[in-house]
């Protein structure tokens, strides 16, 4: 059962025993709509947007306040609350949105949460920006930017062609991140990370990770990471540029292979070529105690390893 279909049912479990704010809305001639409703310090949040804008910052209230701005006459606000869960949502029945400079039909919706929340996000051409979040995050956009911050709990952003971006706050949050063909960039994390990009690009700064996990179509990802004994590192890609600086003192194994790229390391031997009749190379060796374990796989994309 998916993510959305558990929240959803249990949402309803939760309606037979609390009463709910429900009802779909226009905005008068475009003021402001407004909704107030006390919720459990861990209530799970969904926001769904179309085009425009979630900005979505944390109190010490156990409370969720909204403040929704909709340019567009025909857009709908559904809001559905109780205190195990929020349902906030802008319908336009047309169906029809862009993501330009032209913010004429831009629906704005901004929250207050307790801090401890678990939030869903999924717009279309709306960005999400996230801020002192400590509760699961799940961000999901197809054109929009999305922004967050990882703490402790589980961190997943992903956008098809927008820029996606986290930072750390000193936890060791599980983070994933997904994009096709925009930017990711990840910095001041301690927690494992998981990273996919098609043909756009990655670049992210990890301390003291257990397990990091990077794969590229033809995009390029380049990665700063502080290894501890029991780190494990695997980067793979088809076309795409697979950049490793490691925080000295580097003590890993690595096991280094490309198909047609180059490998180019400012560590341990040279890479040498794996056949006389083919174009492969690679490059096996421990690196002072090793411990850690790196491995890093391209077809025909470059492969560079060094310790600055």
């Amino acid at each position: 059962m998916s993510i959305r279909n558990v929240c959803l049912a249990a949402a309803t479990l939760a309606a037979l025993a609390a009463p709910s704010l429900a009802g779909a809305e226009t905005s008068p001639n475009g003021q402001p709509i407004m909704k107030h409703v006390n919720v459990a310090p861990d209530a799970t949040v969904e926001v769904s947007n179309v085009q425009g804008r979630v900005e979505v910052a944390t109190w010490d209230k156990n409370e969720v306040e909204l403040v929704a701005e909709l340019e567009s006459p025909k857009d709908e606000l559904e809001f559905e609350a109780n205190e195990r869960y929020v349902r906030i949502s802008v319908e336009r029945p047309n169906g029809k949105y862009r993501h330009d400079d032209d913010d004429e039909d831009d629906a704005t919706l901004t929250l207050r949460v307790p801090k401890g929340i678990r939030l869903i996000a999924d717009t279309v051409s709306a960005d999400i920006a996230v801020s002192g979040l400590r509760g699961e995050q799940k961000l999901e956009s197809v054109s929009g930017e999305v922004q967050t911050q990882a703490f402790d709990a589980p961190v997943r952003a992903t956008s098809v062609s927008g820029e996606v971006s986290v930072v750390g706050n000193g936890g060791k949050a599980t983070v994933s991140t997904e994009n096709v063909s925009g930017s990711t960039t990840v910095g001041g994390i301690r927690g494992d990370y998981h990273g996919e990009v098609v043909s756009g690009e990655i670049r992210a700064t990890v301390a003291a990770a257990q397990k990091i996990e990077l794969n590229s179509v033809s995009g390029d990802i380049e990665i700063k990471a502080e290894l501890t004994p029991t780190s494990r590192v695997n980067m793979e890609s088809v076309s795409g540029t697979l950049t490793l600086k490691i925080k000295p003192p580097v003590n890993a194994e690595f096991d280094v292979e490309s198909f047609s790229g180059d490998i180019d390391s400012c560590l341990g031997p040279k890479a040498h070529s794996t056949s006389k009749y083919t174009p492969g190379s690679e490059l096996n060796y421990t690196q002072g105690n090793g411990g850690a374990r790196v491995e890093m796989q391209t077809l025909s994309g470059e492969i560079s390893i060094c310790d600055r």
